[in-house]
């Protein structure tokens, strides 16, 4: 009688008490193996920040090299003269030198120039080369060239073309150009 007792009570003891807890324990296992996937995961990006960080400080120093490339609006008469002064080095006869109206493009704007040259092929060339060599950039478009002349057998060129030029607009406080 005391052993049907005791395994009655044993019984009782696992049906109320431990029954329910093994199926908390087979619960908690399956969560603890969803942490430690986690966990390996989290470790794999952990281990990965110093190439992010890296990353990250290369991007902001290309950011930096492509903005200085953009003039702001205190340097956008020097970089007019500086295109000018490139066609003239050249050898070209500036005939037409417009700057037209800047056109905003969110955090730069275009600064197109009107130009109408004329001069010889090699002129044209030397110019373009000295326009792509400046600091800043500037875009050349639209060109249209017309043989206009020969003088001692040499053709002479006449070439109407855009040069673009960008400038940089500051941003203030919530994304706002500065006025």
């Amino acid at each position: 009688i005391l052993a049907a007792v005791n395994v009655v009570v044993v019984g009782l003891i696992y049906w109320f008490l431990i029954g329910p807890k093994y199926a908390e324990v087979k619960d908690l296992r399956v969560q603890l193996q969803d942490m430690n996937v986690k966990l390996n995961e989290n470790r794999q990006i952990a281990a990965d920040i110093p190439k992010f960080i890296q990353e990250k400080d290369e991007m902001e120093q290309k950011l930096k090299a492509a903005v200085a490339q953009l003039p702001n609006e205190k340097e956008i008469p020097d970089l007019i003269d500086s295109i000018s002064e490139a066609g003239q080095r050249a050898g070209l006869k500036i005939l037409l030198f417009k700057p037209e109206r800047e056109n905003k493009k969110g955090f730069y704007a275009e600064v197109p120039v009107s130009m109408m040259v004329e001069g010889r092929f090699e002129s044209l060339y030397d110019f373009s080369d000295k326009v792509g060599k400046l600091p800043r950039i500037v875009n050349i478009s639209g060109m249209d060239i017309l043989s206009i002349a020969h003088k001692n057998r040499i053709p002479q060129l006449k070439a109407n073309f855009t040069s673009t030029t960008f400038r940089f607009i500051p941003m203030q406080g919530e994304g706002e150009p500065k006025k």
